[in-house]
């Protein structure tokens, strides 16, 4: 069994803004649409996903068909941003420590499976170095992290920059996704405290990787960006980082099922080794939803009566 820790369920890989109008329009249509992602994960083998969020409210839509379809499906429901910041696609914004606090309790209410932050904002293709600015301060940081943690929820959290990944690695955050200019010093940090590290490759390699003439201009310092995280990946490989294997899925170009297999491919390239790869996927993905045994059990039988009708 396959783990993709990191997807967006309700993004396609193409044009965001049709497809998301398309989930919109009616339940049936939505759910019809929902169900095609899924079994392009399980005809792929990969029965375990971790989503980033979204705000277009159908997380109870989607848990139910991932429940019917035997998918271990994990889901903050909504991201939080700061209002004026990036996040808009992946939740709802807060400016205030009581609107953080409504949120978390909103969430705790309708059982979100952990907390969505995002700190910094996007990879710039066109400004080395930049990914927008940090929105939320400090105090508002870390008393999202305290908060999820009292409520025994982990938080993930997408961050860029050296500014941005230590703040999330100082104040406590369980999972640092996309991650891009790291450091060593960062990487090492990620190690000490257990962080779990999901780079996302895909969305950057497979631009790199194309003909695709969107980002014609802008390829140059994008393959620069991507190959330096690929040195990256391998040096937190190499100190131990617990990495993830996460394909950022519905994000431009990223597909559905396919992103994975991408992911493994650039991770590979990074230098981490097939066999080694392929245990550091499972065994981090596992820590990543925290599935538990009697999950896995209940997902490889589906698995073997699926394929016992099947032939």
């Amino acid at each position: 069994m396959f783990i993709d820790a990191h997807v967006h369920v309700s993004l396609n890989g193409d044009n965001a803004k049709t497809y998301r109008e398309r989930l919109l329009q009616d339940e049936k249509s939505a759910e019809e649409m929902i169900r095609k992602v899924f079994l392009a994960y399980k005809q792929r083998g990969i029965y375990a996903l971790r989503d980033g969020g979204d705000n277009l409210d159908i997380h109870h839509l989607i848990r139910r068909v991932a429940k019917e379809e035997g998918i271990i499906y994990r889901t903050p429901l909504y991201g939080i941003y700061k209002k004026g910041f990036y996040g808009r696609l992946i939740g709802k914004p807060v400016e205030s420590i009581q609107e953080i606090d409504d949120c978390i309790t909103d969430l705790v209410k309708n059982q979100t499976d952990f907390i969505k932050v995002a700190l910094s904002g996007m990879m710039s293709f066109n400004e080395y170095g930049h990914a927008g600015e940090i929105g939320f301060s400090v105090e508002e940081f870390k008393h999202i992290i305290e908060r999820a943690h009292s409520e025994n929820l982990p938080v993930m959290v997408h961050v860029n920059t050296k500014k941005g990944i230590e703040m999330a690695l100082k104040c406590g955050a369980d999972s640092i996704e996309h991650g891009y200019y790291a450091n060593e010093e960062l990487l090492k940090g990620m190690k000490e405290k257990g962080t779990i590290w999901v780079p996302t490759l895909a969305p950057l390699g497979n631009i790199v990787y194309s003909n695709d003439e969107r980002y014609k201009l802008e390829k140059k310092l994008i393959r620069k960006i991507f190959e330096e995280q690929c040195e990256k990946v391998k040096l937190a490989y190499d100190l131990g980082v617990e990495i993830a294997v996460g394909s950022d899925a519905g994000a431009y170009k990223v597909y559905h099922g396919s992103g994975f297999f991408d992911e493994l491919i650039y991770l590979n390239k990074a230098g981490i080794k097939k066999n080694e790869l392929m245990d550091m996927a499972f065994k981090n993905g596992m820590k990543a939803l925290k599935i538990t045994k009697k999950e896995l059990n209940d997902i490889e039988n589906r698995i073997n009566e699926e394929s016992w009708v099947s032939s």
